[in-house]
């Protein structure tokens, strides 16, 4: 575990990636708590099957797991999702702990930018953090409305020039068969 220079009631908050089961469970039990059990999120929406092609970031307070946040990675950048905070940790800046280790991990991988789809309500928390939206108008429409966002992983470089049109920015996810084949392939 990495020691950050941060502590909750004494205790210190700390970081690491999901290495074992046990910890990806300890990450999903967090998810599932913030996700399905707060904001009544689907079983089938909050877990994917990206879950276990990406990398999982922790955060503790102690030895109580007390955040997460899922990277997945893309040629010359990485994409932080599901990031969560168990509430009573909540106000203790834990998202911002897991975003910048996520940050390290991207620059260490030689990726350049984060790319974020955040919901409507949730876009200042990601502007104040140094976040600027990708696209000045939101993509989509409905409740599953979403802000595509960036952030560079050097802060010392330039924002590189990126264009998103809406496909890309809302590249859908294709629907799998029970096998886990595209719907539609020539197999199924």
């Amino acid at each position: 575990m990495n020691i950050l220079s941060q502590s909750i009631d004494g205790q210190a908050v700390t970081t690491k990636l999901a290495m074992r089961m046990e910890d990806s469970l300890q990450a999903f039990a967090v998810r599932a708590a913030c996700f399905m059990g707060e904001l009544d999120v689907p079983f089938s929406e909050e877990f994917d099957g990206h879950d276990f092609g990406a990398t999982h970031i922790i955060a503790y307070v102690g030895d109580e797991p007390a955040g997460t946040v899922r990277v997945r990675w893309f040629q010359s950048f990485a994409m932080p999702e599901r990031l969560a905070v168990i509430q009573r940790f909540r106000g203790n800046n834990i998202g911002q702990v897991l975003l910048e280790r996520c940050r390290k991990l991207a620059e260490s991988r030689g990726c350049n930018m984060l790319y974020v789809q955040a919901l409507p309500g949730d876009v200042s928390y990601w502007e104040k953090s140094g976040w600027r939206r990708l696209v000045q108008e939101d993509a989509g429409s409905g409740p599953k409305r979403i802000v595509a966002m960036v952030k560079v992983v050097d802060p010392s470089k330039p924002m590189p020039e990126v264009e998103a049109p809406e496909a890309i920015v809302l590249r859908p996810d294709p629907q799998l068969d029970s096998s886990g084949r595209p719907l539609g392939s020539a197999s199924n």
